[in-house]
């Protein structure tokens, strides 16, 4: 059988996408490998939401010719976000590239890839950005536990710093009936933790003939679905965040107590240059509110430092906010242009050195965050569903809860796929360490 080697680099819809390809590959006759010297073709799925992710694919280019010279008949391809973004440059700069393949064309990559077994001549597939969701009916899945389900592709806020709307398009709602059709699936093969994704959940229905938003959906799936025992959902934006939602997540059992909410700065002089359409106020008002209905839930936040004209009171005003908000955990990175998008006119003015302060401030203050929140709840037992091994010992797993904390905890026996209550005992860094009830 011909070999398939695919990386994935970015965010969870990445790893949807990249899932999906691999089944349809399968389909084709490939056998997967994890080893890229083996294979006959090799895909990267690519990301470009910062330019930390597109260097370390870049860093891996130089490999292609070595490659391409111990097998001539490799084929190489470039999937996702920088092929939408790149397009036929990366023929230009790297000739051994024989596909780029954008977001809105990977159902073609099994068809596209015979094509270039007959006629040895590159590809290029990027013009179908805004259509319609078209990785459907693919049962293929990694693990045997937790399973992605995409609901929605693109974005049509335009926040100054985001290359995501010319990379994933606008905004495209799947029918509620095709949703429901794989979340069925995936009950009847009993995954117990099942992931919604979209650029923006909570705008899920628009466009839709069907009369429909997310909480909707959520009702829909705990009605027709009701032995997926775990219902998550990323990411939202503020702005779209509202009471509906909160209910749901009140109401609904399977509806995971876990909202990540991206607050981006806490400066509203910096927010409006982002174009974020939130300010401060209106964002502490939007937490207050989930957790006066969902007390016990957790909160995530995505920051960036550095943003061009982030002055010295704008990241101090940022700071006060990740001490007030408490957010259970925070992605904090420093701002880095990105091609295409509107910041680019705005002057880079913080320096590398400043950004990466910035950064190590931001971090302590959260991590410290993270610790007093871990902290208290020594002592309380929890539910956790293990997944994995831990690498430091046979006997020991981690899992995680519904708000979707990290546990370690020791067990005799094998327990991946099993739920059980933890009696939680300490905290390494953002870890919860437990003991089996």
């Amino acid at each position: 059988m011909k070999k398939l080697f695919l990386q994935t680099f970015g965010c969870q819809m990445n790893e949807r996408d990249s899932e999906a390809v691999e089944g349809l590959m399968i389909g084709r006759g490939f056998q997967t490998t994890p080893s890229i010297e083996d294979a006959d073709v090799v895909l990267y799925n690519t990301c470009s939401v910062r330019d930390h992710a597109e260097q370390k694919v870049f860093g891996r280019m130089g490999d292609f010719l070595k490659l391409r010279e111990k097998n001539p008949r490799l084929i190489i391809g470039i999937l996702g976000c920088m092929a939408q973004e790149h397009g036929d440059n990366f023929f230009k700069k790297n000739p051994e590239i024989d596909l780029v393949c954008g977001t809105g064309n990977l159902n073609q990559v099994p068809d596209l890839v015979e094509s270039i077994e007959e006629r040895r001549s590159p590809r290029l597939a990027i013009d179908r950005l805004d259509e319609e969701y078209s990785l459907e009916d693919i049962h293929h899945r990694g693990d045997a536990m937790k399973a992605y389900v995409t609901i929605m592709k693109g974005c049509d806020h335009r926040c100054t710093y985001c290359i995501v709307p010319y990379t994933r398009g606008v905004e495209r709602s799947r029918r509620s009936e095709s949703i429901l059709k794989e979340i069925k699936d995936l009950d009847r093969r009993g995954f117990k933790d099942v992931m919604l994704l979209g650029q923006n959940v909570n705008s899920y229905g628009k466009g839709l003939d069907e009369p429909i938003d997310f909480a909707a959906l959520l009702e829909k799936i705990q009605i027709h679905a009701p032995g997926i025992s775990r219902l998550r959902f990323i990411t939202s934006h503020p702005k779209d965040a509202h009471t509906r939602l909160f209910t749901a997540m009140r109401d609904l059992p399977m509806v995971c107590e876990h909202l990540h909410l991206p607050v981006q700065s806490g400066s509203d002089r910096v927010l409006r240059r982002m174009k974020r359409e939130h300010t401060i106020r209106w964002y502490l008002e939007q937490i207050e509110e989930y957790r006066r209905f969902v007390p016990e839930g957790s909160l995530t936040t995505d920051l960036i430092v550095g943003f061009p004209g982030e002055t010295e009171v704008d990241f101090l005003e940022t700071l006060t906010l990740v001490e007030r908000a408490e957010f259970d955990s925070a992605f904090i990175f420093t701002y880095s242009p990105r091609p295409g998008t509107p910041a680019l006119k705005l002057d880079d003015d913080v320096t590398s050195e400043e950004k990466n302060r910035r950064l190590q401030v931001l971090l302590a203050a959260q991590k410290a965050v993270n610790l007093k929140k871990n902290q208290a709840l020594i002592g309380k037992t929890i539910e956790v569903l293990f997944e994995s091994r831990t690498k430091k010992g046979d006997n020991r797993y981690a899992g995680r809860t519904r708000t979707f904390k990290r546990v370690v905890a020791a067990s005799s026996g094998g327990i991946c796929g099993e739920f059980h209550a933890v009696r939680i005992t300490g905290v390494a860094d953002e870890t919860l360490i437990g003991r089996l009830g």
